[in-house]
């Protein structure tokens, strides 16, 4: 295998459901490259890919339907603190007790709430809201909250990066 699919793996590897531009960014390759080579690992069967919506996620083989469901809300911040707050908590949760704890308008946490719900990530009964699978969250949140947690950290760096003149 070349250098560059080397690197482009250790990257997913790293980073589970990392997005097209990320890597794109990440990497420094041109377009027609990066798709090249993801092209190839797909077809090695070394990655997965995850399309939904017009996003595209990129996954080693190694992880299974239902970690990349749940790693892929994980990684938007929002959805993270979500879920998160749910692992917490015992009881079902209303849309305005999340939007107040997470100090987030109400409009924000039903648009993630209903992406959860259409994930099969979140059973809504009513107007309150129960993660369907704790054991399953808490394990990925577990496994991978070490990437989760740099990638904030690399994203805070990148954009004070960006802020300097």
């Amino acid at each position: 295998m070349s250098n560059i699919r080397n690197t482009i793996l250790e990257y997913i590897t790293r980073n589970p459901g990392i997005r097209y531009r990320e890597l794109l960014r990440l990497l420094g390759l041109t377009n027609g490259v990066l798709s090249y080579h993801l092209y190839r690992l797909e077809n090695e069967r070394l990655i997965r890919i995850e399309r939904d919506g017009g996003i595209t996620r990129y996954y080693t083989s190694d992880v299974d339907g239902e970690e990349a469901n749940v790693l892929g809300m994980l990684r938007i911040p929002t959805a993270r603190r979500i879920l998160s707050y749910m692992l917490e908590s015992d009881n079902p949760c209303t849309l305005d007790e999340l939007a107040f704890m997470l100090d987030k308008a109400p409009s924000t946490i039903f648009w993630h709430m209903k992406r959860l719900v259409e994930k099969g990530l979140v059973d809504k009964h009513e107007n309150r809201y129960t993660l369907r699978s704790k054991q399953l969250v808490a394990s990925v949140l577990a496994r991978y909250r070490e990437q989760l947690v740099e990638r904030v950290a690399d994203n805070y760096a990148d954009m004070m990066e960006d802020l300097r003149f």
